[in-house]
C-alpha cells in the first residue's frame, strides 16, 4: 500500500517537473504538498528519526520560503525534503525486508533440523524392521 502512495507521489512529482513552467507559487505549493505527503508515508513506515529530522528541517524551511514568496528556493528545499523522505521510506522497507528474511531463514533452518531428526528416526525404525 505504501508503494502505491510512493508511486502516486512520484507520478505527481514527474508531472510537476514537466509542467514546471506554470506559476512559481503554484509549483512551490505543489512541491511542499508532495513533501508533506512523503512525510506522512515516512512516518507511517516508521522511518529512521535521524533521516526524518533533516527532511523535516528542509520542509519547514521550504514552507517559510514559500510564505516569504521565495518560490524557487522553496521548490528546491521541498524537493530535497521529499527525496530525503523517500530515502527514509526505502531504508525502512529494506530493514523490514531484512528482518523478515532473517526470520524466514531461521525458520527454514529449524525445519531442516526437524526433517533430519525425523529421517534419523525413520532410518532406525527401518533397520529394526529389517533386522526382525
Amino acid at each position: 500500500m505504501k508503494m502505491k502512495f510512493f508511486a502516486a507521489g512520484l507520478a505527481v512529482a514527474s508531472l510537476a517537473v514537466l509542467f514546471g513552467c506554470a506559476g512559481g507559487a503554484a509549483q512551490a505549493n505543489r512541491s511542499v504538498t508532495l513533501a508533506c505527503e512523503a512525510k506522512t508515508i515516512a512516518e507511517d513506515a516508521s522511518a529512521d528519526s535521524l533521516q526524518m529530522l533533516s527532511a523535516n528541517a528542509k520542509l519547514d524551511s521550504a514552507k517559510a520560503l514559500e510564505a516569504a514568496g521565495k518560490n524557487e528556493e522553496a521548490v528546491a528545499l521541498a524537493d530535497q525534503s521529499a527525496l530525503e523522505y523517500r530515502l527514509a521510506i526505502a531504508t525502512a522497507e529494506r530493514d523490514a525486508a531484512k528482518k523478515e528474511d532473517e526470520r524466514v531463514e531461521a525458520e527454514l533452518r529449524s525445519e531442516v533440523e526437524r526433517k533430519l531428526i525425523y529421517q534419523s528416526i525413520l532410518d532406525q525404525e527401518t533397520k529394526k524392521a529389517e533386522a526382525k
